[in-house]
């Protein structure tokens, strides 16, 4: 990225993400807790290269090698090139819970992670605390109004996770969607959605046109399947927060995607890259996800579904942020 991109990039990121930095205790802060994330990152790849596991196919590595090659940390090689002083302590609370959670991940150990030593569900509990956390909910709900997904009436979500983005939207929205279809390929994700979305949930059907109908599924295809013909091509809005990467298949659940949404449907896109946090993006790619990307490979994999671009807010930092049409 060059220096007047970077320059506009870092000025769009405050004006858009002001309440963000605001709670997050100021740029400074907000700075000083991103640094953290470098610094954990370095950490990791330096253990990770240590042991000779830098050209492993394990997708934490591959994370974390692609972010610090991108950022200019280390080279093709995965020798680092490019050191930080160890930041000082956060003092906002929201910084301070960032920086916890790379403190917790680093105590399971980067070598155990790379070499799959680690249980699905010792990672599994971190990514629920930070679905749930302060600042990633700061985060999320100014996506949320930067985007206007409140302005959805009929909202299709792929990639429910655990439903606290949707709980999210219904917490903070004032006039919430009619009808919320979502889906994930996780059984334990479904129904963790169930238990945090509450009791008046379907799962398996959607018997009217109004309410919340969770799927388990493998993609939006068999979703669009099970919905038929009296679903298709009525949802108006479409809503991928950090979805991508743990689609199995990101383009084809997309094609299929676009049999449930209006011909002028919004797709709202938040989507971490590379190109961001390399220490989140390592943790985020460790808890489930299928895919890294980077910013270039999201507008990519959009446009061969059939979306078109309508307005890109941010390309990278805090995350690729952009609304697509079908």
């Amino acid at each position: 990225m060059s220096f007047l991109t970077r320059f506009v990039e870092d000025l769009n990121v405050t004006r858009y993400y002001g309440d963000f930095i605001k709670a997050g205790g100021g740029l400074d802060e907000v700075r000083n807790a991103l640094r953290w994330s470098v610094w954990y990152a370095l950490k990791w790849w330096y253990e990770i290269y240590r042991e000779g596991l830098h050209k492993s196919g394990n997708i934490f590595v591959r994370a974390l090698y692609l972010s610090l090659l991108e950022n200019g940390y280390i080279d093709r090689e995965g020798r680092i090139v490019k050191r930080i002083k160890e930041p000082r302590p956060p003092v906002n609370s929201y910084a301070a819970e960032f920086v916890g959670l790379h403190e917790s991940f680093d105590k399971i150990g980067a070598v155990k992670i790379a070499t799959d030593q680690v249980d699905e569900n010792t990672v599994g509990v971190l990514l629920t605390a930070m679905l749930s956390q302060g600042w990633y909910d700061i985060m999320r709900i100014t996506f949320y109004r930067l985007v206007g997904v409140t302005g959805a009436r009929r909202l299709f979500v792929p990639i429910l996770k655990e439903g606290h983005d949707v709980a999210s939207l219904l917490a903070t929205s004032q006039s919430p969607p009619e009808l919320i279809v979502g889906y994930d390929y996780r059984p334990d994700f479904v129904e963790l959605a169930r238990e945090v979305l509450g009791r008046n949930v379907a799962v398996g059907s959607c018997p009217g046109q109004s309410g919340i109908c969770l799927f388990q599924a493998t993609s939006s295809c068999e979703v669009a399947d099970a919905l038929g013909p009296q679903f298709a091509r009525s949802f108006d809005s479409a809503l991928l927060f950090h979805s991508l990467s743990w689609m199995l298949d990101p383009v084809k659940d997309l094609q299929c995607m676009r049999r449930l949404m209006k011909p002028d449907g919004r797709l709202l896109v938040g989507q971490q890259v590379i190109e961001s946090m390399p220490g989140l993006v390592a943790m985020v790619a460790s808890m489930g996800a299928k895919h890294v990307f980077r910013s270039s490979d999201v507008d990519n994999m959009l446009t061969a579904a059939g979306f078109k671009r309508e307005r890109l807010y941010l390309r990278t930092m805090p995350f690729y942020i952009a609304v697509w049409r079908s």
